[in-house]
């Protein structure tokens, strides 16, 4: 794992809680049954940003697995520009 580092933008007055990037390395999607490794951009208790050339619908559900975890439901929130934003089906515990 990388160093961990909040990440200040302008929406964080908007956001509940902060996003960490280096936390995780990476992490595996299932989108429509198939699994892909993707990068993890940044991650916050209730989603992360993972970089990716697939193509979701806005609110498609998948399932994301972090190393050492077991999977977890999540849905499409925004996707652009080789990026996708994602919302956990509930929310998780971040260890550092």
């Amino acid at each position: 794992m990388g160093v961990q580092q909040k990440i200040e933008t302008a929406g964080d007055e908007r956001r509940r809680e902060p996003r960490y990037e280096g936390l995780i390395e990476s992490a595996t999607i299932w989108f429509r049954g198939a699994p892909h490794e993707v990068p993890v951009l940044n991650i916050s208790s209730r989603g992360t940003m993972v970089e990716s050339a697939l193509s979701p619908r806005l609110g498609e559900t998948v399932l994301v697995q972090f190393p050492e975890c077991s999977r977890i439901h999540a849905f499409v929130r925004w996707s652009r520009d080789g990026r996708i934003g994602l919302n956990f089906g509930h929310e998780i515990v971040l260890g550092g």
